[in-house]
């Protein structure tokens, strides 16, 4: 046991900070001159705005495009990331692509998952877009950061999308640029993994109150708003990002059970500071990672340069 109970109610969390490396499985080696034809084969596609790519038929046309012009290359990728996919950690990184400017390839890797889907476009707004840019400087606060010490809301485990009706399948990142000192590195948590941290760390009757209870999530304005309602674990998926839940709580006249809230509560100190089985790892520019964000959980580690240049292309694939 990881996880006890003090005379005072308290949760007792005892502290492992050893996390593992991503596993050989889960990594895809492209090489050199395979991704030079991939290149090659996506600039000779006509070239669209981010804003464009929206419009699902163009994305279709930019994965039709690269299988017919590359097919070879394409496909087998294809099939090594969707068979990497199918077994834990449920992420599979992506290592020696050379990407174009205008995200061509990148769509048709993402369109070979399903359709690409975003917050309505916003050109003021580098994450309100297709593909979205995502910088530390853009990321959000974390509002409790006295309680548990996380200044950001992606330093903390959590699946995408939680605040639609239903969360993205895939989340994808292409890293554009490291952060210079190292920092930002991506950590993963699988299904397998929370299981593990669960039964570990609680008991078989606080397990049920996951699977079998649902808990309010807020709906983004963008989608109406509102509070949606889903358990926190369902058929072999994670519904987890702690401050979607806190959100519908505050913003909406309803309550949980306090054996709900404390389950809650200790589910995230289970998962934010046990790390036995976490995987951990820095991407490098032009690596490709997928994460199935009903099956994985993630975020990066601490950035501590305010100036740092990193930079990740995100998408959401559903």
């Amino acid at each position: 046991m990881v996880c006890n109970v003090d005379i005072h109610g308290c949760f007792l969390i005892k502290v492992i900070n050893i996390m593992r490396s991503l596993p050989q499985s889960a990594i895809v080696q492209v090489a050199d001159d395979k991704a030079a034809r991939l290149l090659l084969a996506s600039k000779q596609m006509a070239a669209y705005a981010n804003r464009d790519y929206y419009q699902a038929q163009i994305q279709l046309d930019a994965y039709n495009c690269m299988r017919v012009s590359c097919p070879d290359e394409f496909d087998t990728l294809e099939q090594l990331f969707k068979a990497a996919l199918r077994q834990p950690p449920y992420a599979v990184l992506v290592k020696g692509l050379q990407f174009d400017e205008h995200y061509r390839l990148l769509v048709a890797l993402n369109c070979s998952l399903g359709k690409l889907v975003a917050r309505p476009f916003d050109k003021k707004t580098p994450r309100a877009q297709l593909i979205h840019h995502v910088a530390p400087q853009t990321d959000i606060y974390n509002q409790n950061k006295a309680k548990d010490a996380v200044a950001k809301l992606s330093e903390k485990m959590h699946i995408d999308g939680a605040d639609r009706l239903a969360p993205v399948r895939y989340v994808t990142m292409q890293c554009v640029r490291a952060d210079s000192r190292g920092e930002g590195r991506s950590r993963l948590l699988d299904i397998h993994g929370i299981y593990n941290l669960l039964k570990q760390g609680m008991e078989q009757e606080q397990i049920d109150l996951l699977e079998n209870e649902p808990v309010p999530w807020q709906i983004a304005d963008y989608l109406c708003g509102g509070i949606c309602w889903r358990p926190v674990l369902a058929e072999q998926a994670i519904h987890w990002r702690r401050y979607s839940i806190e959100a519908a709580l505050a913003s909406e006249n309803i309550s949980l059970s306090e054996k709900m809230m404390e389950t809650l509560a200790q589910v995230d100190l289970l998962i934010e500071q046990d790390c036995r089985y976490k995987i951990e790892f820095l991407m490098a520019p032009g690596d490709f990672l997928i994460v199935d964000n009903l099956r994985c959980l993630h975020a990066r580690s601490v950035i501590t340069d305010a100036d740092t240049k990193r930079l990740m292309y995100r998408a959401w694939v559903e």
